[in-house]
């Protein structure tokens, strides 16, 4: 991985940007690209190399439809590769804000940033998509099961960017996701279609400091901070690489379904919860959430009563597997999301 932090800025405020490239390149060499915005907007530049992927499915969804590509390095969509090590790193070493982390892709990497964000859209506060798609399979047909995620991404602030004559990933797979996020009332949505821009990164007038795409992307980003102590989620999940959103977290998914859940604090002991596709939801409870003691928590209709005893070895545990303060728990608790009772407090994973 490539790092670049600027210096001379607020170090208490400095976030994390997070840089994917696309087929062929590397972190090292798209680095110097974004210095620029990175210092404009007081973020640590973090440029992973993408690695050869095992599953094939990956493969193709990220690298493109060509038999050429299968081998290439690609980014993985399971959530164990580099860019979420970056955040990862970003948080419990260079010590960045936790609220001020985003994600930025070019081609193969705006592919990557697509489904990072729609998997795992708690982790940022912003994501910008490049000459990217949700699926490179969508050369086919719609993705189904891909769409269906895009309203994840309605909590999350999106920046779309794509050239007009981009002839290798056309600009008609964005277009319709932006269209597809509008009619689900997606609030902090911007599209920007290059005219005259082409595949290249070089051609979308994206780098120049002075130039007015340059200023209206970091003006777009400039102070956007996650929102913390979320206490409505509304989350889908295609399999359990991506199942937990915040304090939520689908368990035992059904084979080939798309799991979703919506999970309201209705206050501090109490708890409502809808589930589908999944057998058993994970509770990650923490007290600056949820109160000390009996919680009511409903299940699809059914009202289970969890003790809630805080344990500060789990909440060191918590910090040590994900380095993010609105990830800490002190208590996993697993309930059936068929009507059974309280399955255990959690083990640890």
């Amino acid at each position: 991985m490539a790092v670049y932090v600027p210096s001379g800025t607020d170090s208490s405020q400095l976030g994390a940007l997070v840089l994917l490239h696309g087929v062929g390149g590397s972190g090292p060499s798209l680095l110097p690209r974004f210095q620029a915005l990175a210092r404009l907007l007081n973020v640590a530049l973090l440029c992973p190399t993408a690695r050869p992927v095992e599953k094939r499915s990956n493969r193709l969804d990220m690298a493109g439809l060509f038999g050429n590509r299968f081998d290439a390095p690609c980014w993985d969509l399971d959530g164990d590769d580099f860019p979420l090590a970056a955040l990862y790193w970003a948080r419990t070493t260079l010590n960045v804000h936790p609220d001020r982390c985003m994600v930025v892709g070019v081609s193969m990497g705006a592919l990557a940033t697509w489904n990072l964000a729609m998997r795992f859209w708690g982790r940022f506060c912003a994501a910008v998509p490049i000459n990217g798609a949700l699926s490179m399979w969508e050369a086919f047909g719609t993705d189904l099961r891909k769409r269906a995620l895009l309203r994840n991404l309605l909590p999350l602030p999106l920046f779309v960017v794509h050239g007009a004559e981009d002839t290798q990933i056309l600009p008609r797979f964005d277009r319709e996701s932006v269209a597809g996020l509008r009619e689900l009332g997606h609030g902090e949505l911007r599209y920007s279609e290059v005219a005259g821009g082409r595949h290249a990164l070089g051609t979308l007038d994206l780098e120049r400091g002075e130039s007015p795409r340059f200023r209206e992307l970091a003006g777009w980003l400039a102070g956007r901070h996650r929102s913390g102590a979320v206490t409505e989620i509304r989350h889908r999940a295609l399999d359990h690489g991506h199942a937990r959103a915040y304090w939520v977290e689908l368990d035992r998914l059904v084979p080939q379904s798309i799991a979703e859940v919506h999970a309201e604090r209705m206050s501090g002991d109490a708890i409502r919860i809808r589930v589908s596709g999944a057998q058993q939801v994970r509770l990650h409870l923490r007290s600056d959430l949820f109160a000390p003691g009996d919680v009511s928590v409903e299940v699809n209709g059914v009202l289970h009563t969890v003790e809630f005893r805080p344990e500060t070895s789990r909440l060191l545990q918590s910090y040590r597997e994900t380095g993010d303060p609105e990830l800490l728990d002190e208590q996993v608790t697993v309930l059936s999301a068929g009507g059974d009772g309280p399955l255990d407090r959690g083990e640890p994973r």
